[in-house]
């Protein structure tokens, strides 16, 4: 009995009541590998970190404080949440860990409202949670996460034109990014109206901005009661400024940098959105999903500060057009995707595996001593086990449908959770991906102008709570 008899006569007995199981399986492994087991990301882990640390053990959660000075570079809705799980799993958890559930909550919402905002058509989360650009990005502590998630409930509340739903979006949005998200779900909003199919859209406004107003206008108005200079530096700096380019503050000014990225980073939705665009141009929730696309990459690519990770936004409405037409995918298009999703994972597994069972056996090689000197390689019980659940989670998958989103998230799946289990160990010793306090100091020294008695102090704050 072949291994592919096997696997095909255990999809077909999933085939019933236990595919949404293993459907909602399949996503809980995506959302939790990579949250445990390590130390910051590199670059943008360090300073969240740092800012919930404060926030529980000084206050300040009105203006957060890093290293002692404040920071109003984005809104403290993500970080107020990383603070309440991290109070929560207090004593359970380490602090980096626990205060990864933020992202992981707003994760979650994004899947969910994205799943709403198609229809409730599953392709919808199973292929976002599968797009290459949002893999990394989903599993560390970052406010775009919660962007992201404002960005979902919008789009849910324009398609549903239910004004409570786009006004809580845009709010959530807000509190988390600024002015770019609800700028977005505001201007593909002004621009539907002209649409015949969107005619009538413009009556959800007037609920959509009183949901919005408080979370536009309190914590602003504390924030300037609170320093007047503060509130110029988030609004004209931090925001318009980003914007601008006056400000000079992170990302790079290459106006191409998204339409040099989206190949790979929305892979696999771009080419499918593309298709369902120009198989049904005239469908409604084609022209709201392909207008709001519009908006985010028209926006973001006129900003003079441009980074990938900005570009996270852009995923949702690609997804959900992605998922409108599957069931008309020509084979000279479903069949390279499909292929690449199952013969990839399958490569990448069988090299991970057998990558890391050399290494026990004894294979060292040069680069090895090069990148984690010393480094003796050692079977742990519990990442080998969840090295075998998410392997075994892939084969089982196979034979869900849909099958194409399902084949993608299972073979992300696949490779990402072997790299976050059997591989972490060596990952953390290497410093490469995940930062070490010591190398985190040095870089902070470098980069700011703070005085250096304040960063050694955070960081060593930092060093003590992840140990």
């Amino acid at each position: 009995m072949t291994l592919r008899y096997q696997i095909r006569v255990l999809g077909e007995s999933l085939s019933g009541v236990g595919a949404r199981t293993l459907t909602l399986a399949l996503i809980a492994a995506w959302a939790l590998s990579g949250l445990f087991g390590h130390e910051p990301w590199q670059p943008d882990e360090a300073s969240g970190l740092g800012l919930v640390y404060e926030m529980l053990d000084k206050g300040g959660w009105l203006v957060p404080k890093l290293a002692g000075q404040p920071f109003v570079a984005e809104p403290p809705l993500f970080f107020w949440t990383a603070a309440l799980f991290a109070r929560a799993f207090s004593g359970v958890l380490p602090l980096a860990e626990a205060a990864r559930f933020a992202s992981t909550f707003y994760v979650g919402l994004a899947l969910l409202f994205t799943w709403l905002a198609a229809d409730r058509r599953i392709a919808a989360p199973l292929l976002l949670a599968g797009s290459l650009g949002y893999l990394q990005p989903a599993h560390q502590l970052l406010t775009d996460n919660a962007l992201v998630a404002g960005i979902a409930i919008g789009l849910y509340g324009l398609r549903e034109a239910r004004g409570l739903a786009l006004g809580i979006g845009a709010g959530v949005a807000f509190l988390s990014g600024g002015l770019l998200g609800p700028g977005l779900l505001g201007l593909t909003a002004l621009l539907l109206p002209a649409l015949p199919a969107w005619r009538k859209s413009w009556r959800q406004w007037r609920a959509a901005l009183a949901v919005f107003a408080p979370f536009a206008l309190v914590w602003p108005w504390l924030l300037y009661r609170e320093s007047p200079e503060l509130f110029h530096q988030w609004l004209w700096v931090d925001n318009i400024g980003r914007f601008s380019g006056a400000a000079e503050l992170g990302g790079v000014d290459d106006r191409w940098l998204y339409a040099r990225a989206l190949p790979w980073f929305a892979l696999p939705v771009w080419p499918l959105a593309l298709w369902t665009v120009l198989r049904r141009p005239g469908v409604p929730e084609v022209q709201l999903s392909f207008v709001a696309f519009a908006v985010a990459f028209g926006a973001l690519s006129a900003a003079a500060s441009a980074r990938t990770l900005y570009g996270l936004p852009m995923l949702v409405p690609l997804a959900v057009l992605a998922s409108v037409e599957l069931d008309s995918l020509p084979g000279w298009l479903a069949w390279p995707l499909e292929k690449l999703a199952v013969w990839g994972a399958g490569i990448a597994g069988i090299a991970l595996w057998g990558g890391w069972i050399a290494l026990l056996a004894g294979w060292r090689p040069p680069l090895l001593d090069e990148l984690a000197p010393g480094f003796t390689p050692q079977v742990q019980p519990y990442w080998l086990a969840a090295g075998l659940a998410v392997t075994a989670l892939w084969a089982c998958a196979l034979r869900l449908e849909p099958r194409l989103p399902v084949r993608w998230l299972a073979g992300v799946t696949l490779a990402w959770g072997l790299a976050m289990t059997l591989w972490l160990p060596l990952s953390a010793r290497t410093g490469y991906f995940f930062q070490r306090p010591a190398a985190v100091s040095s870089e902070a020294r470098a980069s700011t102008q703070e005085p250096p008695s304040a960063r050694s102090s955070f960081f060593q704050n930092v060093a003590r709570v992840l140990r």
